[in-house]
């Protein structure tokens, strides 16, 4: 005698697996979700950082020594180089760097948390560190030295 469709038993095991299964499956999805968030921020405020980096020293490479002036607890730094007066300073309020151009302070970098220029001009150089955070990432920090063209 053949059999047709399924037991009543059957249909009770397999849906009890199904149930054990699900919340495994849903929880496996939630954690790649919050893993590709967190990496998705974490390469964010790399970009901004690299991005702040490579501004600040190729602008500060032409600096004239004896123009660097570092303020706001070496939050700020102005300097004058061959064309004109330039300077970047972090914003707190709004988490960004920003650069001085023809008399306006412009942002060009942000997910920033601190900026901290120092300036040892029996060197000629200046050390320049950036923080940043986005989101749920952690913070990053990148260093840098810019050593600055004697003429």
């Amino acid at each position: 005698m053949g059999k047709q469709g399924f037991t009543l038993v059957e249909i009770i095991i397999a849906l009890t697996v199904l149930a054990l299964l699900f919340p495994v499956i849903a929880y496996m999805q939630a954690k790649g979700t919050a893993s590709y968030t967190f990496t998705s921020q974490q390469v964010e405020v790399q970009e901004s950082l690299r991005i702040a980096l490579s501004k600040m020293s190729t602008e500060l490479k032409t600096a004239s020594p004896s123009t660097v002036r570092i303020s706001n607890d070496g939050r700020k730094i102005s300097f004058d180089n061959s064309e004109r007066t330039a300077g970047f300073r972090y914003d707190p309020y709004s988490r960004e760097v920003e650069s001085y151009i023809n008399g306006v302070w412009l942002p060009f970098a942000s997910n920033i948390e601190d900026v901290l220029f120092q300036y040892y001009p029996e060197l000629a150089v200046v050390d320049i560190t950036v923080k940043g955070r986005n989101g749920i990432s952690e913070t990053q920090e990148l260093t840098t030295t810019v050593s600055l063209r004697v003429r």
